[in-house]
């Protein structure tokens, strides 16, 4: 299933520990309806120290405690309008050519679209 939320997204935390909090999304993982928000869940990992590529000698790696961003659910996520600055529901128009773009709720303005790149 396509998810709503794409890459590049400014979204606003619903529910959990980070609620209220704003950023920008990292990565989306539509499979497993998930996505990763830059600065929000972050979680740390106790890393213990050893060689990177396994029996065969090559670099070490370094041990120690790494802080990274762990996905939140899309369920928890709502779009951030770019125009209006508020957290609001897409809906989906058609374009003249026959293509999909999504569009803000509340004001109407076109969300920014991974076709487009910007």
């Amino acid at each position: 299933m396509k998810a709503t939320i794409i890459k590049g997204d400014t979204v606003m935390i619903r529910r959990g520990k980070e609620r209220g909090k704003r950023g920008t999304v990292k990565a989306v993982q539509a499979a497993a309806r998930t996505a990763t928000v830059e600065g929000a869940n972050v979680v740390k990992r106790h890393t213990k120290q050893g060689s990177k590529s396994g029996n065969m000698g090559g670099a070490m790696q370094t041990g120690g405690i790494i802080e990274k961003e762990s996905p939140l659910p899309l369920s928890a996520l709502q779009y951030v309008c770019e125009k209006c600055k508020l957290p609001t529901r897409l809906r989906h128009g058609r374009t003249a050519d026959g293509g999909v773009h999504r569009i803000c709720a509340r004001c109407g303005e076109p969300a920014r679209d991974s076709a487009k790149g910007a």
